[in-house]
This record gives structure tokens, C-alpha cells and sequence, in this order.
């Protein structure tokens, strides 16, 4: 899954986001040539990492930030509006129309580059067109080094170029638009064999709020792959432990989560002896 992260709940997602700026240093400062001011945090920013700012996280199963990408509005400020409007063609559409997005700081560390990984790589384009049709977005407008054009196509984006190639100063880029619609979402979901959402929003207040991120995560994929009869019971079970926190403090719903750990193991090797 996709952490979704806004000015709404960045504060549960305060050390992956340090994180998140400083391997953007790493990779388009350090590793690409970009001349760009380095915070005394060692992070990148820029004019678009403001309250508007929306960033889509895929972590790993230790909570560490593997690939990232940051939406925005365009319609206030963005690069391609602001810094590079020449690389848009003249007969596109403004992109400061409300239902345009621009995608920016898209990037995947080396780790995460395997075989292995490029199906998370996928989850996180799904997740940004998802996002977008949620957010009655219908454009996704953005900067493109060249050789990603070819790559990002055949990824599944309904992506074209708008404008021509050229030189931004530390490289070759083009123009790009990704189309959002739901159609681009079933599109995406067919191709990644994916049946539902990818996006995870979790919110202060939320019970997966208590936990680290990437735990919620595994939560809810555990969740996601139970019967409908095991569903119920674990849901069940979660409220049953929220009662006893409320009635009976925090201790006490720790011992019956404790409790019911220990029934499972039961059951789970009484059912390998019957087995055996």
C-alpha cells in the first residue's frame, strides 16, 4: 500500500519525511547535478513543499521510505507553471485549471530498483492516479527527463507528451500530461493484477494512528486477505480490547491482547497436532 501523507497528518509521518528529504538530496542534488540549496537539516525543498503539498510514500516493512512522489495543485504555484511554462507547448490546455495536478520528486532508491520491486514501483503510479479521480482531478502535469518517457508509457499511465524536448540546466526533459480518470484507475488495477485500493490515509485520532506506519500497513493487508467470517472476528476482537482500554485502562488491554495471542498459538498448535 501507498501512505498518503498531508498537512493533515505529517505528524505521524515526521521521521519518514526527514527521510524523504534527504534522499531527495541524495539523488537530484548529490546524485543528479541539481543546483538546489540543501536545508541545514540535510533535506531538498523547494516553493511546493507548503501546506498544499500531498506526498505518497511506499515504505518498507521497517518503515523505511523506499520511493516517493509529491502532488500538488498546480493552479497556485508549480514547476512546470512557474519555473519551466516555456516547455509547454502552446496549444495545451492551462494547467492552472482546478482539476490539474502537477507530480513532482518522483524517485525510487537504489534498493528498491530490484525485480522485486517493481510492482510497489507500480503501486505508487495507481496510487497517484486514485488519488487524483478522488480528488476530482483529470489532469497530472509534469517535468520528464527523457529517458523516463519510454519507461513511465509502458508502466500503464495514459501518459503523452506536451511539448518539446529540451535542456532545464542539469539535463534533458520534456512536458508530460497522465490523464486521470476511473478508467485509468481499472486500467492500472488490471495490469498490476491489483483488486482494490492502494491508498492508505491514516489519520491523528485513528486507532492505526497508536502504531508505526509501515505496522498499520501490514495490519491491514493481513486483514485484507481474511475470509469474511475471520473479518468479523478480528473486528470483534478490536473492539472488544478498545472497550477494555476505555473501561479499564491500557495495561489491562494489553494483557487481553496478550490473552488472546496466547489462545491463537493454542489453537494454532493443537490444530498441527490433529494434523500430524
Amino acid at each position: 500500500m501507498i501512505h498518503v501523507v498531508t498537512a493533515a497528518n505529517r505528524c505521524l509521518y515526521e521521521r519518514q519525511l526527514l527521510q524523504m528529504h534527504r534522499q531527495r538530496t541524495k539523488v537530484f542534488v548529490e546524485g543528479m547535478g541539481w543546483n538546489r540549496p540543501v536545508s541545514e537539516d540535510g533535506g531538498e525543498y523547494d516553493e511546493g513543499d507548503d501546506e498544499h503539498a500531498i506526498y505518497l510514500l511506499s515504505l518498507s516493512p521497517n518503515g523505511e521510505v523506499e520511493r516517493s512522489m509529491r502532488a500538488r495543485k498546480a493552479s497556485d504555484w508549480s514547476v512546470i507553471g512557474d519555473v519551466y511554462p516555456h516547455f509547454i507547448g502552446p496549444d495545451v490546455a492551462s494547467v492552472r485549471n482546478p482539476d490539474v495536478w502537477e507530480m513532482c520528486r518522483l524517485y525510487s532508491m537504489s534498493g528498491a530498483r530490484e525485480p522485486e520491486g517493481f510492482s510497489r514501483r507500480g503501486e505508487l503510479g495507481l496510487a497517484l492516479i486514485e488519488l487524483a479521480v478522488r480528488y476530482n482531478i483529470r489532469r497530472i502535469v509534469g517535468m520528464s527527463e527523457l529517458f523516463l518517457v519510454g519507461p513511465t508509457i509502458r508502466s500503464g499511465w495514459r501518459m503523452k507528451v506536451i511539448g518539446l524536448p529540451g535542456n532545464y540546466g542539469e539535463g534533458e526533459c520534456v512536458a508530460v500530461e497522465v490523464d486521470a480518470c476511473p478508467e485509468a484507475v481499472d486500467e492500472m488495477r488490471e495490469r498490476l493484477n491489483i483488486s482494490g485500493s492502494v491508498l492508505l490515509e491514516i489519520m491523528p485520532g485513528d486507532p492505526l494512528a497508536e502504531i508505526e506506519p509501515q505496522d498499520a500497513e501490514i495490519f491491514l493487508e493481513a486483514v485484507r486477505h481474511l475470509t469474511p467470517e475471520s473479518r468479523q472476528l478480528v473486528t470483534g476482537i478490536t473492539r472488544t480490547i478498545a472497550k477494555i482500554e476505555r473501561s479499564e485502562g491500557v495495561e489491562a488491554a494489553i494483557a487481553a491482547v496478550e490473552r488472546v495471542r496466547q489462545v491463537i498459538g493454542e489453537a494454532g498448535a493443537l490444530k498441527d497436532s490433529e494434523q500430524g
